[in-house]
């Protein structure tokens, strides 16, 4: 039975007390909607950075944008901002000249599990897939885009559909710890406790919302699987309605009928997944869930043109999550991934009506539809998917 929102929340802040996942007050926050916006947001931290600079991200491109991120960082360099950055190995392999430059420009910046014969085979696969950047301890941005044209839609009209959030306030002393923790992981030096941060005393312009409470969730977290956790738990209380953003959605056996039991209680459902992937097989295997989730009354939409590379929801009108994290086996049990839980009626407002553009340009799944799948492709999708341990 699904419980009143408030109580839903005090769930989530009660999980997350059990299980090491943070939570502050009196946050704002900015929905940046577009890999544009979120890459202007990133280059405006960078100029107006006085102290320090902190960033992950799992590519870091060595093309225009990526060298325009590198030159703004030198520029800080310059002026005596000290930088640390991790940038996963197999997510940046063809920009070892980039990154060999940033290092000579006097900037720490280091690869997560770099692929050697030294590396355990455990490690191969467990990537570091999250996208941070924090200035002066009091300032950042938490997206799913990365650094580089494919990200970049002013420059690159094919280039992914991706969404973020700047923030301001109290979360920025969980988010400093959560990197200081994430830099102890590739050696770095320990990291000087950072300011304690309150409420934003002026926001700048634009359309930020204030006084949010804000969860993080993050895959350092002192417990397992938590990205995993975490969501089974929402969705097993979530209410009334629920739109998913996913850029890969292959959902295990048990997530899969978390999901359909939410639509069987009579929680409006849908789905918002690229109708386009960089990764056929996955697109594949995704489709392999279609027909028991329609049958239980799941919307499904896929966004046509450009890739959704999103990874956000809105639950109930006043819940968001966003970050790196898709809906997928590599996102709950193998990369570092980092969300955000965000309370707040008014962003929620914003995101949905950011998604419904997306769903705009989406085309929806029926039964109809699935049923005209040829029976030889359905049964390649339930092989695929049969591989979901490994997806």
């Amino acid at each position: 039975m699904a419980l009143p929102l408030q109580s839903l929340w005090r769930r989530i802040l009660a999980h997350g007390a059990r299980n090491c996942l943070p939570s502050s007050e009196g946050n704002a926050a900015r929905l940046l909607d577009s890999g544009r916006a979120i890459l202007e947001a990133s280059r405006e931290l960078i100029r107006g950075a006085e102290r320090t600079l902190h960033f992950e991200t799992y590519i870091w491109s060595d093309d225009r944008s990526g060298r325009e991120m590198l030159e703004l960082l030198k520029a800080a360099r310059d002026r005596g901002v000290q930088i640390r950055g991790i940038v996963d190995h197999v997510g940046s392999w063809s920009s070892d000249s980039l990154l060999r430059e940033a290092r000579d420009g006097g900037m720490d910046v280091r690869a997560f599990h770099p692929i050697s014969l030294r590396l355990p085979w455990r490690k191969w696969t467990r990537r570091n897939h999250r996208k941070l950047l924090i200035a002066d301890g009091s300032r950042a941005i938490v997206s799913s885009a990365n650094w580089g044209d494919d990200y970049n839609c002013a420059v690159n009209p094919r280039s992914y559909r991706d969404l973020g959030l700047e923030l301001l306030g109290p979360i920025l002393d969980d988010l400093s710890r959560d990197f200081a923790a994430s830099w102890a992981r590739v050696r770095g030096s320990a990291l000087p406790g950072a300011p304690v941060s309150g409420p934003p005393e002026a926001l700048p312009s634009g359309e930020w919302v204030a006084g949010i409470p804000i969860q993080m969730v993050s895959s350092l977290a002192r417990r397992p699987q938590p990205m995993r956790r975490h969501l089974l738990m929402v969705l097993r209380q979530v209410r009334s309605s629920a739109i998913i953003a996913s850029a890969y959605f292959v959902p295990d056996p048990q997530v899969l009928r978390t999901l359909a039991r939410m639509a069987r209680r009579g929680v409006q459902t849908d789905l918002l997944l690229p109708g386009t992937s960089d990764h056929p097989a996955i697109q594949e295997a995704s489709r392999a869930t279609f027909g028991r989730l329609l049958q239980t009354g799941v919307r499904i939409w896929e966004r046509q043109g450009r890739m959704l590379h999103s990874k956000a929801a809105v639950l109930d009108r006043e819940i968001v999550i966003l970050g790196s994290a898709n809906l997928d086996t590599l996102s709950f049990r193998r990369n570092l991934e980092l969300n955000l839980v965000l309370r707040s009626r008014p962003l929620a407002e914003i995101l949905e009506t950011t998604l419904e553009h997306d769903r705009d340009q989406s085309l929806p799944w029926n039964l109809e539809h699935w049923n005209a799948i040829p029976a030889w492709r359905k049964g390649l999708q339930r092989m695929i998917y049969a591989l979901w341990r490994w997806l």
